[in-house]
Order: C-alpha cells, then structure tokens, then sequence
C-alpha cells in the first residue's frame, strides 16, 4: 500500500496500477524501486493492525509519518447503541451458527450403539455447547475442548 504527496497533497490510499494509469506516456519496470518512488513522490505505507472493538466505529485515516515512515492510520469514534446492540446480535448469530454445526458434527455420538463412557463425554461437552449463549460476550467466547 502505498501514499503519493504532490504539491503537499497527499493521495492515499495509491498503487502501482494508479501511477502506472495517470502516467501511460511511461513504462515503469516491473519492480519500481526508491530512485522511482521518489520520483514520483511514492511512499509505502506501513500496515497496522485494524482495531477491533465492537462498541466502535472503525475508519482507516491519511497515514501518520513517524521517524520517517508512513504508518497506517485508524481513526475510532463511539458507536451509537443501535449500531453496538446490531453488532452484538450479529455476532451471537455466528456463534449460535457455529454450535449448531459443532453440535451436528457429533451427533453420531449419541447413538444408542455408542459406548457408555463414550457418550457420556460427549454428552458433556454438547450440553457446554448448549450453554455457550449464556456467556457474558459473543466477543471473546471460551469453546468447549471435544473430548
């Protein structure tokens, strides 16, 4: 990911294809290296990582410059309680989405032919299943171990 800054203003975010598209009288190499990128006033952006903090809203901003590097830049402003209640929501969704397959998945376990030490294990660990939608946050959820 890449920023250019043309009479001090900055486009980000910019790639190659963009330099490649708004200078077509030019064949760049295949690599384009410092000399180029100076050039053209091309800098490389540094990734950091996204945020991820649902009660949130998460924009990604003009990269910050900090000892000579362009670091991505997040900005985070409180989420209303329409949109932390809809994320909450959505989230218990996949989770329940995600039990429901897990459950499923070991439902051979409860067969009358199954060893009795056998399902009483699993019958276990599918009643911690079960009870996964009564933790505090659909955010950070502690999955059962499968026997």
């Amino acid at each position: 990911m890449y920023l250019r800054i043309i009479n001090n203003e900055i486009s980000y975010p910019y790639t190659i294809k963009d330099l490649k598209a708004a200078h077509r009288n030019i064949t760049f190499p295949n690599e384009i290296g410092e000399e180029t990128m100076t050039q053209f006033g091309l800098y490389e952006v540094e990734q950091t990582p996204k945020p991820n903090d649902y009660t949130k809203n998460i924009t990604e901003g003009t990269p910050i410059l900090t000892d000579g590097v362009y670091y991505q830049n997040w900005i985070q402003t409180d989420a209303s309680q329409s949109e932390i209640d809809y994320r909450l929501e959505n989230q218990w969704f996949i989770i329940r989405e995600t039990r429901n397959e897990l459950l499923t998945e070991c439902d051979w376990t409860q067969l009358a032919d199954i060893p009795s030490e056998t399902k009483e294990a699993w019958t276990i660990y599918r009643q911690a299943l079960r009870n996964i939608t009564t933790q505090s946050s659909p955010f950070s959820i502690t999955w059962p171990v499968k026997p």
